[in-house]
């Protein structure tokens, strides 16, 4: 190296990775000499040269008494414009030094705690973040990851604390805090004489509407536990095997040889037939029927007592069909089997099912006009409820009705499965535990297994002297929103004035009925769908699907898909960017209007891909470094002295945290190949017109269209094709 040579540095002093290290640093054009010291490892003089290549004062750390880790917390500050000097200091870890950072980015100053572990910084950072109190859990003496439990728990408002029991591990809090969120009496589990395990089945036994009672002892393990559960889920009488004496394998055994009892009886071989005098009887193997075949002649005549002791005397004493003995005799219908007794297979109870007081699905209840669209003036949003009103009702599953045999055996039947405890927030469940009650006024909603409800904030219309909205529920409009006014709602947002220039966010999904024009200078932003009776020069961004009857001179972008139903439907001018694609009537007009329609896999997600694909190679680097210190160590030192050495220990902690890393990094890339391989078939569905101005762009493809109707547009390979519908 030349270059190094004439600035007076020895490279003969430095290993591959080092003059890698200087190399950079040269072609960067900054002041190697800083790092230029054989002291430092090629993970150390990267954190040196890239604070230079930033710009940053690196005599704040540029110094053998902080490892890689400090430096690279150091620098993160230092380019934050940060307050450094609360945690640059070489005794602090660099865990600890991270969430002082990451605090300091918040505005809070966590360097007061600084005697505390980092795990337990992490969560007073967090708890900050979400506005919750732990420093009293913390002067408690609660381990970080009883923190962790116990600050969720606050953010989702649960009164976690009658239950707390200092000797509680963390995933212990969590059961209860899950049984908490659902409603459930969870007193009856969230003892310290349970652990984690058994207090997760006696959750999931309440879920499940079982009676934990007959294994809520605390000498049963919990696979014993989970044995008697699914028994009782099953319907199955557990007293057979729930004993202590039995092994969770031995509970297994004797619950799958319950089940197969019930089974048995259909793959039973029939009997062979029995002649008693005249008569043949046979069995079926599951002795649900019986039959009957008199040998003789027509001449002779039976009696039907006679009958009657065969069937007694070959043990055939139930579901006798009288009747048909009757007949047989009165026909005289010998030489052929006739069906003489009829057993009855056992019915299971009927299952456990949910009654609701409220429209579990208002979609369906959308109103279509003549031509297709939807009438968004009048289109069912959400549903209100008002506290201790009653809104769900669960029944109870109900025993079976047994059976019986020909000979007379009963077949056991099996009580309904119970429905799972539904996960509740703002809603009740009752001491009776089947009726759910509303604890709030607000909109009530059902998501898969959870039933909540949500504040609603209702006003009578935004104007600038009202002010602007920021809400944590959602919020319903009756009338206008005026220009320049912002609303802002973690969940969804419904007006039903007319609006102006103005900024509508929501976490959820926003509504516009009567549409929306010319709101350029604001945004309608919504984390979920976006929806209005038409939208003219509005920009528009959602995390799932746009609707509308018609859209005009917008800029749109959708996560999901750009609908626009109807005969009379029309998307015309402006940029709709459609990661799933488009589905319309009219796409463009007579007019030639410029309308660009991109789909598939876009510029955000590519760059999101570029990020991940550098943060792959700089870990994968880091670690490419750190094994060739490793290596060094492991020729140079016997394992008994390295084993004692800071810096050893340091470098094989680092290259287990850069290996979680790295295999994070990949799962994230996997799932982003995932999403990109489902966009390369992405379409754009016309069911009318498609006018000539529009311009199609997928992945790095371009298509000017040409006027046609009734088609679809996709891509094919490396063009962009059209297909009839």
């Amino acid at each position: 190296m030349i270059r190094l040579r004439r600035m007076g540095i020895d490279d003969k002093e430095f290993d591959f990775d080092q003059l890698k290290e200087l190399r950079a640093g040269l072609d960067s054009g900054v002041d190697v000499t800083l790092y230029a010291k054989k002291e430092f490892l090629a993970i150390q003089m990267r954190e040196i040269r890239q604070g230079l290549e930033e710009g940053l004062d690196v005599s704040r750390y540029a110094s053998m008494d902080y490892d890689w880790f400090q430096m690279e917390e150091i620098r993160k500050g230092l380019r934050a414009s940060l307050n450094v000097d609360c945690y640059a200091s070489p005794e602090i870890p660099y865990d600890k030094m991270r969430q002082v950072r990451k605090g300091l980015a918040l505005g809070i100053d966590l360097s007061r705690f600084l005697k505390l572990n980092a795990k337990t910084l992490r969560q007073l950072r967090k708890a900050y973040v979400s506005k919750v109190n732990i420093v009293d859990y913390v002067k408690k003496g609660y381990e970080p990851e009883q923190l962790d439990e116990i600050r969720q728990a606050l953010e989702k408002k649960l009164d976690i604390d009658p239950y707390l029991i200092k000797e509680m591990r963390g995933i212990a809090i969590h059961e209860i805090c899950i049984g908490l969120e659902e409603g459930l009496d969870v007193s009856q589990y969230a003892k310290i004489e349970y652990s984690w395990q058994q207090m997760r089945e006696l959750r999931r036994g309440l879920e499940n509407r079982v009676d934990i009672s007959q294994y809520s002892n605390s000498m049963y393990s919990a696979p014993q536990m989970k044995e008697i559960r699914l028994g009782l889920e099953a319907g199955l009488d557990v007293s057979g095997y729930r004993s202590l004496v039995y092994t969770a394998t031995d509970m297994e055994k004797k619950r799958n040889k319950i089940l197969e009892d019930f089974a048995r009886a259909i793959v039973a071989k029939s009997r062979e037939p029995v002649k008693i005098e005249d008569f043949i009887i046979s069995v079926s193997g599951d002795e649900l029927e019986a039959y009957l075949e008199i040998r003789g002649s027509t001449d002779n005549a039976y009696q039907k007592q006679e009958i009657l002791q065969a069937l007694e005397k070959e043990g055939i004493k139930e579901g006798i069909l009288t009747e048909e003995i009757d007949r047989i005799l009165e026909q005289r219908q010998y030489n052929a089997p006739v069906l003489i007794a009829k057993g009855k297979k056992p019915q299971k109870g009927a299952d456990g099912w949910y009654e609701y007081f409220f429209e579990t699905n208002p979609e369906k209840n959308q109103t279509l006009l003549e031509d297709g669209s939807v009438d968004y003036e009048t289109v069912f949003w959400f549903e209100m409820v008002k506290e201790g009103e009653r809104v769900a009702c669960y029944h109870e599953a109900e025993e079976g009705e047994p059976g019986f045999t020909v000979t007379g055996k009963v077949l056991p039947t099996t009580r309904g499965r119970e429905q799972k405890v539904l996960s509740c927030q703002g809603v009740l469940l009752l001491y009776d535990k089947t009726t759910y009650v509303a604890s709030i006024d607000g909109r009530i909603e059902l998501k898969e297994n959870q039933l909540s409800v949500s504040s609603v904030y209702i006003l009578d219309e935004v104007t600038r002297k009202s002010g602007n909205v920021d809400f944590e529920g959602s919020v319903l409009i009756r009338g206008k929103v005026e220009r320049g006014t912002e609303v802002r709602a973690a969940r969804d947002i419904v007006v039903e004035g007319d609006i102006g220039d103005c900024v509508l966010q929501c976490g959820g999904s926003l509504l516009v009925r009567k549409g929306a024009k010319g709101i350029k200078e604001g945004k309608l932003d919504a984390g979920e769908n976006v929806a209005g009776k038409y939208f003219d020069s509005v920009k528009i961004y959602a995390g799932k699907d746009v609707y509308a009857n018609y859209m005009v001179n917008c800029e749109i972008y959708a996560e999901n898909q750009v609908i626009i139903p109807g005969g009379k439907g029309v998307l015309a001018g402006g940029l709709v960017q459609a990661v799933e694609g488009i589905r319309v009537h009219h796409l463009g007009n007579q007019n030639g209007v410029e309308t660009i329609v991109r789909m598939g896999v876009n510029k955000t997600l590519l760059k999101e891909q570029r990020l991940l694909e550098r943060k792959m190679e700089r870990v994968h680097n880091d670690l490419s470094v750190l094994g060739n210190v490793y290596l060094k160590y492991h020729r140079k030192y016997k394992p008994e002295v390295r084993n004692t050495m800071d810096m050893y220990l340091k470098i094989e902690a680092a290259i287990y945290a850069k290996e979680k890393e790295e295999e994070e990094l990949y799962r994230k890339k996997q799932e982003m190949a995932e999403r990109i391989e489902k966009m390369e078939n992405v379409k754009a569905i016309i069911h009318g017109k498609l006018f000539e101005g529009t311009i199609f762009e997928i992945d790095q493809l371009r298509w000017h269209a040409k006027a046609a109707s009734n088609i679809t547009v996709k891509r094919m390979g490396e063009r962009i094709a059209v297909y009839s519908n």
